[in-house]
């Protein structure tokens, strides 16, 4: 269902028009005279580097063998030039077996074009010095097309009438090959023809290689079964493999200011894209919400989270998300739901009543955000899983994993110098919330509050409350310190609050002795500490009891903050 969905898209969106080429940025052109001499190198890259889009010839999908495009490819290719020792070593085959291709179509089509360029080719040792001299900083991954000199403007070489003919029958060429080694029913489609030995790479998938990796294929003997080989083993036609790759990489492709044209960056190791069966704005409104990377994203949906998921005519429309990682030369499918758009309006918003907390009003907290917020310092990152399990909960109405709990209390135990921001604590506080509310299959879920609730039976929110009056008092006798006692003794008095608040219940009494105008603290103290036996502190909470603490701690905190002024002394 997952590749039919995917071949179903590149259809919708007219990727598939013409199976011979695909959309490629191309870096720059060489324009070349009827005799082959170097006319010109002219850049096609914008301000950030990026390469101008073209219908290009599919270039051949590549490992370790040396397989040329068709007059366009990358420098390594087209010049036998660039890359550093290791794989500028085989340039010099990569070169020659580009020049093969293009001195057998210029003798096939006789085309002028094609033959300038094989002229250009034929003494590229002598011209090779002009080139590299307006190139030194290629990396040799650049992609090359050719002009002619006696083309209109904008034409390229293997867009002329006579080349593209020639690449069509190279293409069907291929599929005859293919079409006499074996027939099989294709797994996509449900029609019986040649299929697809090697499958188009994805591009653009967080830990897989930069140059693409392969969402289906078996390059080991362990792989197979029953005498297939390679793309045999799971068959599906040339046209729905190279459907579904397209697909994929239109909608991981760079979009703009957007990472990805149709996803949602899950940290370092992950993306979700998702689309539906029929046009719909709800996938750009889902873009905006669950993934603020960009500040003037953020404000689009300041004033109603979720504008855009209103009721519409097409609420039984499909909708489909995958979540991909990579695993260096494949494609890692972490996750694959299929819902109704009227499903996905339900399960969003949902997620953010889940979330919501008391504070922070503005915007909600994107799926970016709240991975960021409990992302471990260093760069190590999230486990790539976490992402995968949270853009599940948002999208899927499936339980906040409880990974995503250990992550947030392990931030506000062990915080860096610089998650002192408020937000920080909203967030993660919010996602404690939302674990507890949502958990796991076989944990039973807890009533957590979107603000403060003073009259909570649980002892463990008490306690966080607690901690933050101790917090307040001590600054109201020594104003801001080095060390606090949030910074010594948070941690611990969430973990083994019986250890630590007795020592920090004698503590207070000194604060109250220094501090002016402290009554309403004491009274606020004696008020929590009457709501559970203080004598008998509990020697240890568990991860869910931790939670709540958290959130008690971060309600009474906000509470502080909102009030202009203290009570007034009675």
């Amino acid at each position: 269902m997952m590749l039919h969905a995917l071949y179903a898209y590149a259809q919708r969106e007219g990727l598939l028009e013409d199976p011979d080429v695909e959309l490629l940025p191309v870096d720059a052109l060489i324009e070349v005279a009827d005799d082959g001499r170097f006319l010109s190198l002219t850049p096609t890259t914008d301000e950030r580097g990026r390469g101008t889009k073209r219908a290009v010839p599919r270039i051949p999908k590549r490992t370790v063998a040396i397989l040329p495009g068709f007059f366009v490819d990358n420098a390594r290719y087209v010049l036998g030039w660039g890359g550093d020792a290791t794989k500028a070593r085989k340039n010099p085959e990569r070169a020659e077996a580009f020049r093969a291709v293009v001195d057998a179509v210029a003798m096939e089509t006789k085309d002028p074009g094609a033959k300038a360029v094989a002229a250009f080719l034929a003494k590229l040792d002598k011209q090779l010095p002009k080139l590299v001299a307006k190139c030194e900083e290629w990396t040799g991954e650049e992609r090359l097309a050719f002009r002619w000199s006696g083309d209109d403007e904008g034409i390229l070489v293997h867009e002329r009438p006579a080349l593209r003919e020639a690449w069509a029958r190279r293409r069907g060429a291929e599929g005859k090959g293919v079409e006499d080694s074996r027939r099989m029913r294709c797994l996509v489609t449900g029609e019986v023809g040649p299929v697809a030995r090697l499958h188009p790479s994805i591009k653009n998938v967080p830990g897989a290689q930069s140059s693409g990796a392969a969402l289906v294929s078996f390059n080991e003997e362990a792989f197979c079964s029953q005498g297939l080989t390679q793309g045999e083993n799971a068959p599906i036609s040339r046209a729905a493999a190279e459907g579904y790759a397209t697909a994929l990489n239109h909608l991981l492709a760079r979009d703009g200011t957007r990472r990805y044209r149709q996803g949602v960056s899950l940290g370092d190791g992950a993306v979700a894209v998702f689309w539906t069966r029929e046009p719909d704005p709800v996938v750009d409104t889902l873009l905006n919400v669950l993934d603020f990377a960009q500040a003037t994203q953020a404000v689009h949906f300041a004033e109603s989270p979720l504008r855009g998921l209103e009721p519409g005519k097409f609420d039984a429309t499909p909708f489909y998300a995958m979540t991909l990682g990579g695993n260096a030369a494949r494609v890692v499918v972490r996750d694959w739901f299929e819902s109704s758009i009227h499903e996905l309006k339900r399960n969003v918003l949902c997620y953010f009543d889940a979330l919501r907390l008391v504070g922070r009003r503005e915007r909600p907290l994107s799926v970016w955000e709240a991975l960021k917020a409990v992302e471990p310092p260093g760069s190590r990152g999230n486990p790539p899983d976490l992402g995968a399990k949270l853009i599940a909960a948002a999208l899927g109405g499936r339980p906040f994993p409880r990974e995503l709990l250990s992550a947030a209390l392990r931030r506000l135990r062990v915080p860096e110098k610089d998650d002192t921001s408020p937000f920080l604590l909203h967030a993660r506080c919010a996602l404690i919330k939302a674990t507890l509310l949502r958990p796991a299959r076989g944990v039973a879920p807890m009533e957590v509050s979107m603000s403060l609730n003073p009259d909570s039976a649980d002892v463990p929110y008490q306690l966080g409350r607690l901690f933050a009056v101790l917090e307040r008092l001590q600054y109201a006798a020594l104003g801001d310190i080095n060390a606090s006692i949030k910074d010594r003794y948070f941690g611990s008095a969430m973990a083994n609050p019986g250890v630590v608040f007795p020592r920090l219940i004698r503590l207070s009494t000194h604060h109250a002795a220094k501090a002016d105008s402290a009554g309403w603290l004491e009274r606020l103290l004696g008020q929590i500490m009457n709501r559970f036996p203080a004598e008998v502190w509990p020697k240890a909470l568990t991860l869910e009891a931790q939670g709540l603490f958290a959130v008690g701690y971060y309600h009474q905190r906000e509470d502080f903050f909102r009030k202009s002024t203290p009570p007034a002394q009675s």
